[in-house]
């Protein structure tokens, strides 16, 4: 049987992680969507610099997780697996953010170069 990734975190207690490591994974888990919201809102802040590097660093750790999720979810024959769409989909849009930041961070190097670079 296959659950999402909140459903398999309602079964946390299964798999020992009952009291402060279980209520970790759960918040960080749970953080997921303010943190992209933010690297958002940093972008049309115009706070771009850190809003890249946020998101770098926000899609790297969300794109692993998703990645380790994607290979261990579906197992046959298991109690308990996950459903593979939910981190192929998260897997697809951290690959997205982290080439996109870095697009941004390229751009805005090379643009702050060649502004320089001019006569007074």
């Amino acid at each position: 049987m296959t659950r999402t990734s909140y459903e398999v975190l309602a079964l946390r207690g299964f798999a020992g992680l009952d009291n402060v490591t279980g209520e970790l994974v759960r918040a960080a888990w749970v953080a997921v969507t303010p943190v992209a919201l933010l690297c958002a809102v940093l972008f049309a802040a115009r706070f771009h610099r850190f809003g890249a590097w946020l998101a770098i660093i926000f899609g790297t750790i969300t794109g692993t997780v998703a990645a380790l999720a994607a290979v261990q979810g579906g197992n046959e024959g298991s109690l308990v697996g996950i459903s593979r769409t939910g981190p192929v989909v998260t897997l697809g849009g951290a690959a997205l953010v982290i080439a996109g930041a870095i697009t941004v961070l390229i751009t805005r190097a090379r643009k702050n170069v060649s502004t320089s670079g001019g006569t007074p």
